[in-house]
């Protein structure tokens, strides 16, 4: 979870050193991950909530994601690779983000079935 959490204040921190150079916009997640339930404990209404959570988070970070990529396709053609690599760099982390947090979640509902 803090791999998930340090992932997210780098593409944050990364975001904000890219200033005016990254298009206005696409507002940066202001959102921290949602912490997910433990599966070896948690009832089965914690474990959909943590789900909704889950889904909200990640379509955050999608639509972010989705942002991004427009801001390259639509960048003017004098548009330096490196500001490119940049928004293509942060537009990956948030995909990471949300595959890091999915695979959270997965790991602990598959504890959560194991109990029955």
């Amino acid at each position: 979870m803090r791999t998930l959490s340090l992932n997210l204040i780098v593409c944050l921190l990364v975001a904000a050193a890219a200033g005016s150079a990254h298009g206005e916009d696409c507002a940066k997640p202001t959102v921290k991950a949602p912490v997910m339930p433990q599966g070896a404990t948690a009832s089965e209404e914690e474990m959909r909530e943590g789900h909704d959570k889950l889904q909200s988070y990640v379509k955050i970070l999608e639509a972010y994601q989705a942002c991004l990529e427009k801001e390259i396709k639509d960048a003017p053609p004098d548009t330096k690779p490196e500001v490119k690599k940049r928004w293509q760099t942060l537009a990956d982390g948030a995909i990471n983000a949300a595959q890091e947090i999915a695979d959270v979640y997965s790991a602990q509902l598959r504890a959560f079935k194991s109990r029955d």
